[in-house]
């Protein structure tokens, strides 16, 4: 019986770790900026960058924007271990210079399942034009 429970509690436990840090959609990035201009060249960034969301994510949370560009060139092409960013991500004190260091610290080594080298479908961002 101890076992059944242990068991129950281990299936549990797993999505609460899979939760800790969720990919966002990069188009929702550009709601960080206020000028039209800046809107505008980000949502051009974004559509053509190949990103791990992931990675994007924790780059999503530098305070400063200039560090969040420093962060989106820094992990363009690449992929990133999701375990090693959420330590990246869930610590809120980190400074941006902390937080890039993390990020750098996550890479895997290899491309982003969205790289268009065919071994994987490429992610097309549907996006609402107006």
């Amino acid at each position: 019986m101890k076992l059944i429970f242990q068991t129950l509690a281990l299936v549990v436990s797993i999505p609460l770790v899979a939760l800790a840090l969720e990919p966002s959609n990069p188009a929702g990035f550009c709601d960080r900026f206020i000028a039209d201009a800046d809107v505008e060249f980000c949502k051009a960034r974004i559509e053509k960058d190949e990103v791990d969301w992931y990675a994007a994510t924790v780059c999503n949370l530098q305070n400063d924007d200039k560090a969040f560009w420093n962060c989106w060139d820094s992990i363009k092409g690449k992929s990133f271990n999701p375990q090693a960013l959420e330590k990246c991500g869930e610590t809120q004190d980190f400074s941006d210079e902390q937080r890039q260091n993390c990020v750098n610290g996550a890479n895997s080594g290899r491309k982003p399942a969205s790289h268009s080298d065919g071994l994987y479908q490429p992610l097309k961002l549907k996006t609402k034009k107006k």
